[in-house]
Formats: C-alpha cells, sequence, structure tokens
C-alpha cells in the first residue's frame, strides 16, 4: 500500500527489494541457528567443566569459531537495511540551513555507501590474499578436524554478504530517517539553556 507522498517502485527496484530483504532473511534465520548453536557448545562446555570436571577444548575452540560467525552475520543483516551505527551530526545542521536538507542527505548517503564498499572491498582483497597464503600451509586446527583456513574464511563469508547488501542500497532510493519526536530532548536542551 503506497501512502499519499511515495511514488510506485519500478519493477527493478521491487527485485532489488526483494533480493535484498530476502537475503537478509536467509541470513537472519542462519543466525538464529548459529546461535542456538553456540548455546548448546557454551553450555555444553560449561556443564564438562564445572559439573563433570571434564576438558573440552573443542567446545571453547567451536564456541569462538561460531561467535566469529554470527558476528559476521549480523554485520551482514544490519548492512541489508542500513542498520549499521552511524554518527548523525550533518542532519541536524542541513534542516536548520537548508529548506529540503533530503536532497543533500541522499548524496552523502550514497558517498557514504560508495566509501564503505570500497573499504571492504580492499579489506576483503587482502584479508584473502592472506587466507588463501594461510591455506598453503596446511594448519591444522587445535582440536578440531579442519584445517584454520575454514573458520578464517567465515570473515570472507560475511565481508562479501556486507558488500552484497552495500551493492543492492545503492541501487535503492535513499529513505530519510524517522524522526522521534517522541523522545526527543526540547530544543532549549538540545542548545544547553
Amino acid at each position: 500500500m503506497l501512502m499519499h507522498n511515495e511514488k510506485p517502485q519500478s519493477k527493478f527496484r521491487g527485485i532489488v527489494t526483494k533480493v535484498n530483504g530476502g537475503l537478509a532473511k536467509f541470513e537472519a534465520t542462519l543466525s538464529i541457528a548459529i546461535l542456538w548453536l553456540l548455546i548448546i557448545d557454551c553450555c555444553i562446555f560449561i556443564a564438562c567443566r564445572y559439573i563433570f570436571k571434564i576438558a573440552t577444548p573443542w567446545a571453547d575452540e567451536l564456541a569462538r569459531y561460531l561467535l566469529i560467525l554470527l558476528g559476521w552475520m549480523g554485520a551482514s543483516c544490519a548492512a541489508a537495511d542500513n542498520g549499521h551505527l552511524d554518527i548523525d551530526v550533518i542532519t541536524p545542521v542541513l534542516k536548520k540551513l537548508t529548506r529540503n536538507p533530503n536532497k543533500i542527505l541522499a548524496v552523502l548517503h550514497r558517498v557514504a555507501q560508495v566509501l564503505s564498499l570500497v573499504f571492504m572491498g580492499v579489506f576483503i582483497y587482502y584479508y584473502t590474499v592472506f587466507v588463501v597464503k594461510f591455506a598453503k600451509t596446511h594448519t591444522p586446527s587445535a582440536t578440531l578436524p579442519f584445517e584454520m583456513w575454514i573458520p578464517m574464511s567465515f570473515v570472507i563469508v560475511g565481508g562479501v554478504l556486507v558488500m552484497l547488501h552495500t551493492i543492492l542500497n545503492i541501487l535503492l532510493p535513499y529513505k530519510p530517517p524517522v524522526e522521534d519526536t517522541e523522545n526527543a530532548a526540547p530544543d532549549s536542551q538540545m542548545e544547553g539553556n
């Protein structure tokens, strides 16, 4: 249902929105499964250590890898809807200085997304080069039955997903931030009076 001031989406933008949302939904579902695995793993680790007095170093190592994967899945889910933390200093200034700050904010938002994409691209490129070189050493995990390049590749998977969401968001129109007028401080408090 369209609001009175919204334009209908083009077919391309509709597809991009569906792909971005569908991928985010898959990542969120995967994150829930990873979180449950992490909880079960930690329960086993804690029970074995403190109740049964049995050493389970594999559970500690697995928890680390699951936490890394969960962090990158969360980063990718946040990238899907521009949910990453940001500091918004420019918006209040533009609202005071211009009549229509959303046009300027849309350009600045695109610039920020492109800079994020470039940063992630450079980071993932060099990290991938590092992981490929490391994989050639065939270094095994300390307690688990696989080589170390496998959990190290979780960063690459998460980074590529973040980049994909960033590209999809660049293709979508800018949505101005929603103002929270209920919880906003009065102007006198904001100016320090």
